[in-house]
């Protein structure tokens, strides 16, 4: 078996740079949760101060992890990402059971509902297409994504970077849109006693923000096509992190400017209703249009990212042969590309996505827990050094925080949603036999 994690660089082009990354890291993270979960968030924290402070409290906790992150791809700018660095901290089998997790159930689940979500909203705003036309789209959405990746690294960043900009210009336009409009506040800001909102609540709070925060870890497995891979993937984590705390507290602030949080709590569609109080039916549907866009952009980045995570399986012996080959053209991982594709495909027509994405918080934020810990680990390897790499600040007690942070989200999934934990530790125990299978392969060649 070859060492985890190798870097297998050879037939890679490197295309992106830090603009290209940074869109990598913000993409995978703006999807459509900023438009739905601040109602989630309301429910439980009716006061509005708590409910920002939350969402920056998120924040906080993502670019803690963003820094943990920063320096991982620093240390380790290899292809594979998160994959390598659990690799390297911890062994193979902890590294496999997240690429395993990350193609039957975390990517491929995630790119199933976001485009079935993609497709609602198109029905629902712009045509109707019925329930054979919207699975058709978001079917024809996830193979057209993939063949965009597929011919080249250049073809997917320029995809990445449109639908960024457009993400970006359409967020911008609706806070644009308030201040010309400058309706009178609708939230009366005072800050209730800390004992008006308990621990229990707070976090419960942080679940849905700490969801939508989520994907930040994605960026690394591209490091193979990253120019100067090392301090690219550091300056990138930390501004597409920074970028996204922005936009959502931003945002956050715009919607609790226009309605005040009773109405958002109750709100089931918050954008469009923000939208609509400002700008009437039209503004409803530029919403729509915004979040179709938003969809696309975080499909072509989970499309991009996860197969290089796959490959590099492959190369360690951990995965399936052909896994480990690039396009004779293009130089894209084009079978893992298409593997992903299928089983998101799968899933789409099995309509069983939504039960899937149920786990993912669980398996997300162990693995979450399992990396940052393992940065301990590689500080104090034999032989490690203060090299140029990037040093995430405040460590070790800022990645003890987002250990700890990563412990409770996974504990608290058995107490709030135990069957759920009970299936996403189903899905680790498959891919312990698998593992079983693979590295036993592994150790004969």
């Amino acid at each position: 078996m070859t060492q985890p994690g190798r870097i297998a660089a050879a037939g890679f082009r490197r295309e992106l740079g830090l603009w290209d990354t940074t869109v990598v890291v913000a993409g995978a993270i703006i999807g459509i949760g900023i438009f739905v979960n601040p109602s989630n968030v309301a429910r439980i924290l009716p006061a509005p101060e708590w409910m920002l402070l939350v969402w920056l409290a998120g924040g906080a906790l993502a670019m803690i992890g963003g820094f943990v992150y920063a320096e991982l791809g620093s240390r380790l700018p290899q292809v594979g990402g998160q994959y390598v660095y659990l690799s390297r901290a911890w062994g193979p089998f902890a590294g496999f059971l997240y690429g395993f997790a990350l193609l039957f159930v975390i990517n491929t689940g995630g790119i199933a509902a976001v485009a079935s979500a993609l497709a609602s909203y198109v029905d629902g705003s712009f045509v109707p297409l019925g329930a054979v036309g919207r699975l058709g789209l978001a079917a024809g959405v996830i193979v057209l994504l993939t063949e965009i990746n597929v011919r080249g690294v250049r073809p997917g960043k320029r995809a990445n970077n449109s639908l960024m900009i457009l993400k970006l210009g359409g967020i911008a336009a609706i806070g644009v849109l308030m201040l010309v409009k400058r309706p009178a506040a609708a939230t009366t800001y005072h800050l209730p006693m800390v004992s008006e909102v308990t621990l229990t609540a707070f976090f419960a709070a942080l679940v849905p923000v700490l969801f939508a925060y989520g994907g930040w870890q994605n960026c690394g497995s591209l490091a193979a096509e990253i120019r100067d891979a090392g301090r690219t993937l550091a300056r990138a984590n930390i501004l597409g992190v920074a970028l996204v705390v922005v936009v959502y507290v931003g945002l956050n602030w715009i919607y609790l400017r226009v309605l005040p949080p009773a109405e958002v709590a109750a709100s089931t569609a918050l954008a469009a209703d923000v939208a609509r109080a400002l700008a009437g039916e039209l503004g409803a549907r530029f919403v729509a249009a915004l979040t179709v866009v938003s969809c696309l952009g975080f499909l072509a980045v989970i499309t991009m990212t996860g197969p290089r995570l796959y490959y590099a399986m492959a190369e360690d012996g951990l995965f399936l042969r052909r896994a480990a080959t690039l396009h004779p053209r293009f130089g894209t991982p084009s079978f893992t590309l298409r593997l992903q594709a299928g089983v998101a495909l799968v899933l789409l027509v099995s309509q069983t996505y939504d039960q899937l994405l149920s786990y993912v918080v669980f398996c997300d934020w162990l693995f979450f827990g399992l990396t940052a810990a393992g940065l301990f680990l590689l500080r104090r390897a034999p032989g490690d050094v203060h090299g140029n790499h990037f040093r995430a600040p405040g460590h070790p007690w800022t990645t003890a925080i987002f250990v700890a942070i990563s412990a409770g989200v996974v504990a608290n999934s058995f107490v709030a949603a135990p069957r759920q934990a009970a299936a996403g530790c189903a899905v680790l125990a498959v891919g312990t036999v698998a593992y079983r299978i693979y590295g036993r392969q592994a150790r004969r060649r």
